[in-house]
């Protein structure tokens, strides 16, 4: 059962994430958030500190709901979900904040702040390295399918 909060962190972000589709990130007021999510104006405050933290909540969110693939490698999971989330990853670069999917690279990648000096350097490299490519790729129209992307990338690790 989900708490009133978190209902109400779903209904901000689902607000804002609809605005961005018609709006400028930066002109996307907190009023016309909770005005679109049908909540009070202290709501916002209550839950997040910044309009940021609501699209990390927001793709935190997405990210936990796709069906991440165990047979296949991270990379081309992370490239299908860029290809299938299209519209969002489009929203993140039109608002300057696409490095924010760095940090759920992270999670899959088992990031944990308690790793070793070596652990933590090596799974921050790699999903450096990941999120690299995507951007990348992305800027380049996303032509290539993302088996083509996996494969480019595991070329591109044995180099």
């Amino acid at each position: 059962m989900e708490l009133k909060s978190d209902l109400s962190k779903e209904y901000i972000a689902d607000a804002l994430i609809d605005l961005m589709r018609k709006k400028d990130f930066s002109s996307i007021t907190n009023k016309e958030i909770t005005d679109r999510a049908g909540l009070s104006h202290i709501t916002i405050y209550r839950n997040f500190k910044n309009k940021e933290e609501i699209v990390k909540y927001y793709l935190n969110n997405v990210f936990s709901k796709w069906k991440w693939d165990d047979k296949n490698n991270i990379a081309f999971n992370i490239f299908s979900f860029f290809q299938e989330n299209k519209e969002i990853i489009d929203l993140l670069y039109k608002a300057h904040l696409q490095y924010l999917i760095i940090d759920n690279i992270l999670d899959l990648y088992g990031y944990n702040k308690d790793d070793s000096d070596a652990i933590a350097y090596s799974k921050v490299t790699v999903a450096y390295f990941v999120f690299g490519w995507c951007d990348e790729w992305y800027k380049r129209g996303m032509k290539n399918t993302p088996e083509e992307m996996a494969r480019l990338f595991e070329q591109g690790k044995k180099q």
